[in-house]
């Protein structure tokens, strides 16, 4: 009775621990995935770095570790993300400062609340301040 009490205890340990891994490993993918479905949905209009970078200000926006759910072009800025006024210039001189682009100056942020309203506006305005050694490498 003992021994197959033991074994049953056993098994049971290594189900949770398998679950456990295939969950991480999936969870994983999943991040990959969302990130992979962004980059795509602008079909290289935009460079790789400027197109990781709002990706993941805006996983962090969400308070999310790493990025794992759908960011769309036409997401509103402010609706999803609440992104305006003060958090939008702050949004947007971190993002460039973190993709090595020249940060925008006071006076060309004015425009940016008239100019800027979805995911896809904010790429548009951030990839005319990209230097051009890191947009090629």
């Amino acid at each position: 009775m003992r021994l197959s009490v033991s074994v049953a205890i056993v098994v049971l340990l290594l189900g949770l621990f398998a679950l456990a891994r295939a969950s991480r490993i999936n969870r994983q993918s999943i991040e990959r995935d969302g990130l992979s479905r962004f980059r795509d949905a602008f079909h290289g209009r935009f460079p790789e770095i400027l197109l990781a970078q709002v990706y993941g200000y805006l996983a962090e926006r969400h308070g999310v570790q790493e990025p794992h759910y759908t960011v769309n072009p036409a997401d509103d800025l402010q609706r999803e993300y609440g992104l305006v006024d003060l958090d939008l210039e702050d949004a947007v001189l971190v993002i460039a400062d973190r993709a090595g682009a020249r940060l925008p100056r006071a006076q060309e942020l004015d425009g940016l609340k008239s100019s800027v309203r979805t995911v896809e506006d904010l790429l548009r305005f951030l990839e005319q301040y990209l230097r051009p050694e890191v947009v090629k490498g």
